[in-house]
């Protein structure tokens, strides 16, 4: 009896190391970035934008005065595998999933020659990375996991 138990139990331990990894590779994730172009010139923002106006106000309100949406996507990330999205300035945002802390997930952002980082942000908030010039103002990238 000992000794099926044994066996049972070694099976046991076999069967959740060997499949924890692989669970962690089917864990994905979706992630909504929307494209805004910010601008100096003129006044107001892009109605597309009314649910994060105020955030865009407080952030960047007192250089830029004019905001539009350019483009919004989904992309899924997990695992290993990462997505990218073409940027309108012709750089290319790369995310990738690297897991959980606790209440929040992991994302890593890169952009070739100009950033690579991992961030922790928690499902359904929103964050900004901005900076990259275009068209005489700069690129926002509002980046929301879903």
């Amino acid at each position: 009896m000992r000794y099926a138990f044994n066996i049972v139990f070694a099976l046991s331990i076999v069967l959740i190391v060997g499949f924890a990894p692989s669970a962690f590779a089917q864990e994905s994730v979706t992630v909504e970035v929307r494209t805004i172009a910010a601008t100096k010139d003129g006044h107001g923002y892009d109605l597309k934008l009314n649910d994060i106006k105020r955030k865009l106000e407080k952030k960047f309100g007192s250089k830029y005065q004019h905001f539009s949406e350019i483009r919004t996507q989904s992309i899924r990330v997990g695992g290993k595998n990462e997505s990218s999205v073409k940027l309108p300035n012709g750089s290319k945002l790369t995310v990738g999933y690297a897991g959980k802390a606790g209440k929040y997930l992991k994302l890593h952002l890169g952009i070739v020659g100009k950033m690579s980082s991992t961030l922790r942000v928690k499902r359904g908030k929103t964050l900004f990375h901005a900076g990259l010039r275009h068209k005489g103002g700069i690129l926002i990238l509002a980046i929301t996991v879903k």
